[in-house]
């Protein structure tokens, strides 16, 4: 299988988009943004990039023009691969195209939203590409959307920011582990004490929300589309803990700076490590 990829600026290439949000997201025609626009949004300082296995689109990535900070940047709307594609560094490779198209036009900030409980996707956004968070938007999409991905626990999301130029970013590129990373990481307070139910599922106990240390870690599970799928109730009092934690320790001049992981036994365990801002974060990045 050989997967090429190819900048989007024609309805004919568009139009394929628009088939894929139906396959990754199941969209009615209501959610669907449609390719005119898209197109409109690349020739006027948007970008979108598919990918394709032989003629047909897997995946793409869709970015609007936006300002942050007073400055210039690019807001990334979309990523989408479809399900059999997925695993393979497709979404990845996606994002690579889109930093590179954005520095060649002195674009040094990309922004996205992501699930706050979909831990694999936070480790992506924050370990793989570099990103922080700092802001929580509280159902940014709505209660509910026409995807099933969206039912039941609202739409919730974190912004990611990217400074596709910082030393952080490219040090992560480059494959250079983040040594001094890792010790804050070790030495991070426990915002949650969690357990597990008769069930089997990850609960948290008890929330600490008047930490001050350097280095936080705060617990999620690792996979919360399970946890939905056995008992939809506890899923919500996630989406209530991590709501009101992160909202309150954004507030208090926190950010997420990476994701901690660790194996225990058959168990994967996973943590936000939030980090306290001593200075706005958009000076701090080279």
């Amino acid at each position: 299988m050989s997967i090429t990829f190819k900048k989007l600026n024609t309805l004919e290439g568009l139009n394929q988009c628009e088939r894929l949000q139906k396959v990754v997201w199941g969209f009615n025609t209501n959610d669907i943004i449609p390719s005119r626009f898209m197109m409109v949004l690349c020739k006027h300082g948007g970008f979108a990039m598919g990918a394709f296995d032989a003629e047909t689109m897997i995946g793409f990535v869709f970015g609007v023009p936006a300002i942050h900070y007073g400055r210039p940047s690019q807001h990334s709307h979309m990523l989408a691969v479809v399900p059999e594609y997925r695993n393979q560094n497709i979404g990845f490779k996606l994002k690579m195209a889109q930093r590179k198209d954005a520095l060649s036009r002195n674009i040094e900030l990309i922004t996205w939203t992501f699930d706050p409980l979909q831990s694999k996707n936070a480790y992506l956004n924050l370990n793989k590409l570099g990103v922080i968070a700092c802001s929580y938007e509280v159902n940014f999409y709505g209660e509910i959307t026409s995807s099933k991905l969206h039912s039941g626990l609202g739409t919730d999301r974190l912004l990611a920011e990217w400074w596709i130029a910082s030393d952080k970013v490219k040090s992560i590129l480059d494959d250079r582990a983040p040594g001094d990373e890792i010790k804050k990481m070790e030495n991070g307070a426990i915002i949650n004490s969690t357990e597990h139910d008769s069930e089997g599922l990850l609960i948290t106990v008890d929330v600490n929300l008047n930490l001050k240390n350097d280095v936080l870690l705060f617990e999620i599970p690792d996979s919360i589309d399970k946890v939905k799928e056995l008992n939809l109730s506890v899923a919500l009092r996630w989406r209530e803990y991590v709501q009101k934690t992160l909202l309150h320790y954004f507030d208090k001049g926190y950010y997420i700076n990476y994701v901690k992981v660790v194996q225990e036994k058959n168990m994967r365990r996973t943590f936000y490590v939030l980090e306290r801002q001593t200075k706005p974060y958009q000076s701090m990045i080279h």
